[in-house]
């Protein structure tokens, strides 16, 4: 349960949210739309990852891992203890999350200010920064009025209060939860690949976000290369047919886990992580003759999992591919930078004026074209 009863005699109508005191935390946050309606598509989605980066980013919050589905989300947080910054970082934050002209307001508002009140609206903004509760709020509420004013609708768009289950710091249960958030759309029967979402944490670092890949880049390496023991029994029986002497299976597993301990770059993340993904995602099927008999759960085939085991989590090129392709569908054009810049210039009217540039590199496909997005 992400929140507790306290008080003695009647209960309170809303209980406490129990958040770790003094210290920096790891959280899973989720939420769901009014009625459990589907009203997330792809630009509903990509706008919610938007304003998801931008609040955390204001709020020193780093997300490890997300995934937006049609009528809820899952974030995973680490939330620092606290936030200690200087006047021009808390402006260039504010400039994140206000307009040009509501952080000019308050910033001139600021200057003619005695030191104490400067003092104490600098403290104002620092206190809404590592706040879990803050954040969710603004975050929620931030983009309920994009929605509303998009849709010609009003009123609330989320169900009840958000959720909260804090993690504990340990390879277990932080790889655990991240494979929970990124294995939702499998586990829906939305993919049958947990990288072919975009929306997800893992999707997008496979399809080449940077910011995406960061998060899973930290979890990896606070787990410490932690792998589950059924692909190490695999890895161990390939040494076995590889390795002349059994005596030298043990100091090759041992070099290989020190390796997966402190990965080099992101493929090695990925591949560390993508190893723990297909072992949480194994479906299940019913066993004949058992009386209790479990649903079928929706994953990845038993078989398919034995041999992402054996490729130690490698994605071919092919696959990489595959979640880029949107990038041939629904951009505007893909060429040559000079030739997307002269295209873009020819329909400067159509691009708000922070465009700077029209070239958006396809990752990882060649380092000769590149696309350019959506106007």
């Amino acid at each position: 349960m992400s929140t507790v009863w306290a008080g003695v005699g009647e209960k309170r109508r809303r209980g406490l949210r129990i958040l770790p005191k003094n210290q920096g935390y790891f959280v899973h946050v989720t939420s769901r739309t009014a009625q459990q309606a589907f009203l997330f598509g792809d630009a509903e989605k990509r706008m919610f990852i938007k304003k998801l980066r931008q609040w955390a980013d204001f709020s020193a919050l780093g997300i490890i891992t997300h995934c937006v589905m049609d009528n809820h989300f899952h974030v995973m947080l680490w939330v620092p203890s606290q936030v200690s910054l200087k006047h021009v970082e808390i402006l260039e934050r504010l400039n994140g999350v206000w307009t040009k002209e509501k952080v000019a307001a308050w910033e001139s508002f600021y200057q003619k200010q005695g030191v104490v009140s400067r003092k104490k609206m600098d403290a104002a903004v620092l206190a809404r920064m590592g706040n879990l509760p803050e954040f969710m709020r603004v975050l929620k509420l931030s983009y309920t009025r994009w929605y509303n004013q998009n849709r010609g609708t009003s009123g609330a768009l989320w169900d009840s209060r958000y959720r909260s289950v804090v993690v504990e710091d340990s390879p277990l249960a932080l790889m655990s939860v991240a494979a929970y958030i990124d294995l939702n759309p499998l586990r829906a029967g939305m993919v049958d690949d947990p990288l072919k979402y975009v929306w997800s944490g893992y999707g997008a670092a496979i399809s080449g976000d940077i910011q995406a890949q960061k998060g899973l880049d930290t979890l990896v390496k606070l787990a410490r290369g932690h792998q589950p023991f059924d692909a190490l029994a695999v890895r161990k029986n390939q040494l076995k047919d590889t390795q002349g002497d059994w005596r030298e299976i043990v100091p090759r597993m041992a070099q290989e886990h020190s390796q997966r301990a402190a990965p080099k770059n992101w493929k090695e993340v990925q591949s560390a992580y993508r190893i723990w993904l297909v072992n949480k995602g194994k479906s299940q099927t019913d066993s004949a003759g058992v009386k209790n008999k479990f649903r079928k759960r929706k994953g990845i085939d038993p078989i398919q999992v034995i041999a992402e085991y054996e490729a130690h989590g490698h994605v071919p090129l092919h696959q990489c591919l595959q979640t880029r392709i949107r990038a041939f569908t629904r951009g505007v054009a893909i060429g040559h930078s000079a030739y997307l810049e002269d295209l873009m210039a020819q329909y400067r009217s159509c691009f708000g004026p922070n465009r700077k540039k029209a070239a958006c590199k396809v990752r990882t496909m060649t380092n000769v074209f590149s696309a350019m997005r959506e106007v």
